[in-house]
């Protein structure tokens, strides 16, 4: 090996050298005063489901929005007068311990920092992001990073990285420099640093701090920036691949297996088999199976002195790293990566979560799969009786060696399902799960409830396609569905499931609701899976793919700008978009009120004029919504 993996200058220098010292951005702060810029980066905020979830006054709510508004912030930003305001800290406790901060933005700052996050991600994505990196990135999703970790061969070590409070920690200085690396503009870097340093509202303890580190996570800006910091860790890691590919051959052929095998080929395709007799036969049968008895106890081939591999995937602050060598490789990288984080970003690796795993007798654990590697091509999957050649000799079904396979990790979904109400665990290794009603959801509707399901189960099915254990999905199914029963028969005052499949069928098909509360003749249904056949699919073209725990509802509908006319009196003069839920009031605390006013917000243009009506209760013309 020629170099120790001792010190990471000897990898990240030579490449950091020849960063961005070509094509620098020198008029990128006037394309962020474009008021069409800002426009565009509206709708995108305004299609958001999150993105008026804070607002620290009644006037920065993305309601009463006009040309005539973003004529101001236009004018704001190219006479340097805006200002961003504080930002809404909030605390969310963690499973492990601890807490997770989040900042959430006032939705005017959410369209400046938006138009900013586009201006950046012409400058990154098109020439410096690597193909490793896969979060908060256009055409980039999980299922994209699990698809790279699939196509990794011969691994013997991962190294399942996480880095300690990355958004919080991320260093303003050093992202600064590494900005101006390919950013000339010094009007964009002051307006970096009031988007940075902007402060923070605590208001349950009414509180002000200022942001010293860190990035909030929430923030429109924060996933671009995080990821031109961590490109750096890319980078390092692409320049460890590139030497790995170098270091000669992984392994060499062991004779003495090469042997075996030559005689066992020899007698199996010897003289033919038609013409020998039965005793013949079994006696060519017993030296075969004799010599792959022999054969089982010693290695194909021999490691490597010198040869290895490396690769590398990240997924925003979480990585995944297959070594094809040692465990004292494995153990120098985490050191080197633990060494370069701190040296050069100002980060921490997280040494209690950042574990070096045996591919092919443990499983790692990554964007919600686990990991692991196929170690024989036999003993990993039941035989197959029944299978012979032409000549009637019998055979054993038989797979890749080596190959990464990556499953549904069915202990830790049920466990998600568990803690969200959905059943009870006595004892996961017997299956010995009962399914329980879901609570928070007896009160409403029949159809909601089912469609609640439905977004359950249809995200955990969708997300784990690729898993190699699709079949065990099934054991997910049954507790969706039969969760769901023991929701209507507890809604309903029934004395048993079966009483519900009886009145409901085996899909639980209930009458759609209408808006004035009678049924209609329309039905809704829990989405069963016929069959859980493997199908190794990735869905790599759904950039907006998520972890499927989560339950997610339909997106606002909006209005364009294209030259928006009033609907009430067709002016087109100073025409805003009116909310027809006021989002400063927005619910998101997964009541039934709180839901139906998400789904039901909708932009609508208004002139000034009719806008105030409506707002003052004064309008008494046509329906509107």
């Amino acid at each position: 090996m020629k170099k120790q993996f001792t010190n990471y200058r000897e990898f990240y220098l030579p490449f950091a050298g020849n960063f961005g010292v070509i094509n620098k951005h020198k008029v990128l702060y006037s394309e962020l005063c474009k008021k069409e810029h800002l426009m565009k980066a509206y709708e995108l905020v305004s299609k958001n489901k999150s993105a008026n979830t804070f607002s620290i006054d009644i006037n920065q709510s993305l309601d009463s929005y006009s040309q005539e508004t973003f004529k101001t912030l236009t004018q704001s930003l190219k006479d340097h007068s805006f200002r961003f305001k504080p930002i809404k800290k909030i605390s969310i406790p963690k499973k492990d311990g601890g807490s997770r901060i989040i900042g959430i933005s006032g939705p005017r700052d959410k369209i400046v920092q938006k138009a900013a996050s586009l201006l950046l991600e012409q400058i990154y994505e098109k020439d410096i992001f690597l193909p490793t990196s896969h979060g908060f990135r256009k055409g980039k999703s999980t299922h994209t990073a699990l698809s790279q970790v699939q196509g990794w061969t011969n691994i013997d070590w991962f190294i399942e990285g996480d880095i300690a409070k990355c958004f919080d920690t991320i260093d303003h200085e050093i992202l600064q420099c590494l900005l101006k690396k390919r950013i000339a503009d010094q009007q964009f870097i002051e307006f970096y640093r009031k988007a940075i340093r902007c402060k923070y509202v605590d208001l349950q303890q009414n509180t002000v701090e200022n942001s010293i580190v860190g990035v909030p996570q929430g923030g429109v800006l924060s996933p671009i920036l995080s990821n031109i910091m961590l490109h750096e860790l890319d980078s390092l890691m692409h320049q460890l691949e590139m030497y790995s590919k170098t270091s000669g051959n992984t392994s060499i052929p062991n004779p003495i297996y090469k042997k075996l095998h030559t005689k066992i080929s020899n007698k199996r395709q010897g003289y033919p088999w038609m013409f020998l007799t039965e005793n013949q036969r079994n006696e060519r049968l017993k030296d075969i199976k004799t010599l792959e008895k022999k054969r089982a106890g010693i290695k194909s081939t021999l490691p490597s002195v010198r040869g290895f591999r490396i690769y590398y995937v990240r997924f925003a602050d979480d990585f995944l790293i297959g070594i094809n060598g040692s465990y004292d490789l494995a153990y120098k990288i985490r050191n080197l990566i633990d060494d370069f984080l701190k040296k050069e970003l100002n980060l921490e690796l997280n040494i209690s979560k950042t574990k070096i795993t045996n591919a092919k007798k443990d499983r790692a654990y990554f964007l919600g799969a686990s990991v692991r590697v196929m170690t024989s091509r036999t003993n990993n999957q039941k035989r197959i009786t029944g299978l012979q050649t032409k000549e009637g000799r019998k055979i054993k079904r038989r797979i890749p060696g080596h190959n990464i396979i990556i499953m549904a990790p069915i202990d830790l979904i049920v466990k998600r399902l568990s803690d969200q109400g959905f059943c009870i665990i006595r004892n996961f290794k017997k299956r010995d799960v009962i399914p329980k009603r879901k609570t928070a959801w007896v009160n409403l509707p029949l159809c909601d409830i089912v469609k609640k399901y439905n977004y359950v189960l249809t995200g955990i099915v969708n997300y784990y396609s690729f898993a190699y254990n699709r079949a065990q999905l099934n054991f997910i199914q049954y507790l969706v569905q039969h969760s769901l029963a023991c929701t209507i028969m507890n809604k309903l005052k029934l004395t048993s499931r079966a009483q519900v499949f009886k009145k409901f069928g085996k899909s639980l098909e209930v009458p759609v609701s209408t808006t004035n509360g009678h049924e209609s003749k329309k039905t809704i249904a829990l989405n069963l899976e016929k069959s859980f056949k493997r199908t190794n699919t990735f869905q790599t073209k759904n950039s907006s793919l998520k972890l499927p725990y989560d339950i997610f509802y339909r997106s606002i509908r909006t209005t364009r700008w294209d030259n928006p006319q009033c609907v009430i009196c067709k002016t087109y003069e100073k025409v805003e978009m009116h909310h027809r839920r006021p989002l400063c009031q927005s619910k998101t605390d997964g009541t039934l009120k709180g839901i139906n006013s998400n789904l039901s917000r909708k932009q609508i243009p208004l002139c000034r004029s009719c806008h105030i009506k409506v707002h003052s209760g004064q309008y008494d013309g046509p329906g509107i919504y």
